[in-house]
């Protein structure tokens, strides 16, 4: 699973694993912007100064891995612990090795998942997923704002956002809860699924107000935390257009 490589300007992803988006919470948010605080405009994604996400990426997908090699290791320790503590009645018991071959297997197992052929440990991945969905949407973005809605266009999608509302929204497993809102000179939209990792976006104008500054933060579940920002500059370019879907 590879994607195209990018210089990184900065690029954050933290090991621990929390359940929700905890202190990344959106907190209270507002149907009103600040004063003179439009996003409005067409925007096309500067790579150079972006993070680069195929480096988020390889970094999640060694974390998995290290976390399934370490876990398949602690069963062999538990494995070889109980082996020699059967050792002296093992005739008494029957065939008391099936457990011990059972944990071998699923240990063998684990880790062929982790580095075997075909076994990318960021393939069933929800965090991957909801990486990649915002990641697929292109490189143009058309922010159209108006007091009773955020308009995100992709070109390939379309997605509309009623500030300081909320909604229930399609989810990988199921469904999410989806608010939205100011927050100070950002729109920030929250994302809480049932299953799997949260999002959390943030849009705002950078300190010259020249380019479009997108956060998105993900976390909860088992997955890492992590963190991507995508600037945008000021374009006249016409977004490749094909048929729209809402998301």
């Amino acid at each position: 699973m590879r994607i195209p490589v990018v210089r990184a300007n900065s690029v954050m992803v933290c090991a621990a694993a929390v359940v929700g988006l905890g202190a990344c919470a959106a907190g209270r948010l507002s149907s009103e912007p600040p004063p003179g605080v439009t996003l409005e405009g067409a925007w096309k994604l500067d790579h150079g100064i972006s993070d680069d996400p195929q480096k988020i990426i390889d970094r999640v997908r060694a974390q998995l891995v290290r976390r399934t090699r370490n876990s398949a290791a602690s069963i062999d320790q538990n494995r070889g612990g109980r082996a020699s503590g059967r050792r002296g009645t093992r005739g008494a018991q029957g065939d008391a090795g099936a457990e011990d071959r059972q944990m071998e297997a699923e240990g063998a197992g684990a880790q062929h998942g982790a580095a075997g052929p075909g076994g990318d440990p960021l393939r069933h991945s929800p965090l991957m997923h909801a990486l990649l969905a915002n990641i697929s949407r292109g490189d143009f973005l058309t922010v159209r704002q108006t007091p009773a809605q955020i308009v995100l266009d992709y070109g390939t999608s379309v997605r509309r956002f009623t500030p300081g509302g909320h909604s229930v929204v399609s989810a990988e497993g199921g469904v999410a809860d989806q608010t939205s809102g100011w927050k100070g000179k950002e729109y920030v939209v929250q994302i809480k699924p049932q299953m799997g990792p949260g999002v959390l976006e943030r849009y705002g104008l950078s300190e010259d107000r020249k380019h479009l500054v997108v956060k998105l933060h993900f976390e909860g579940g088992e997955s890492p935390k992590v963190d991507l920002t995508r600037i945008y500059d000021p374009t006249a370019e016409v977004a490749p257009r094909v048929l729209p879907t809402n998301d």
